[in-house]
């Protein structure tokens, strides 16, 4: 579009540049009209939602170390299969899971969520 300034695509885009777009589109604004308001492309703005909807943030990695393998909502998931049935074992819930993960994960989303052993321990007679 000669005449236009060039819109900047979703990599370029600031922190508080992301923090704006989902506030416009939480609060209900379509991505055609977000897009006209921060002068962005609106593929930029689709995939800075999407990161928001997938990750449940609008920042940038800067973890190092090993990629996770689950996403947020699959986190969620191992704590409320333990929460609704406190006799399901790490094993059953990693093969619900339907991702390669260690029994250590799951066992690290219990600690995380404050969720204890229901096995007491064994007491020396």
């Amino acid at each position: 579009m000669p005449g236009k300034r060039a819109r900047r695509h979703f990599s370029q885009l600031s922190e508080f540049e992301r923090g704006l777009i989902i506030r416009m589109k939480t609060a209900g604004g379509s991505t055609c009209c977000v897009a006209g308001q921060a002068d962005r492309l609106e593929c930029a703005i689709r995939n800075c939602w999407e990161q928001w909807i997938r990750e449940g943030t609008h920042t940038r990695k800067t973890r190092s170390g090993a990629t996770r393998k689950t996403m947020r909502r699959e986190d969620q998931r191992i704590v409320w299969q333990a929460l609704v049935d406190p006799t399901v074992t790490r094993s059953t819930i990693r093969a619900d899971v339907g991702i390669a993960i260690v029994l250590q994960t799951i066992s690290r989303h219990f600690a995380e969520a404050n969720l204890k052993s229901k096995r007491p321990f064994r007491a020396l007679p």
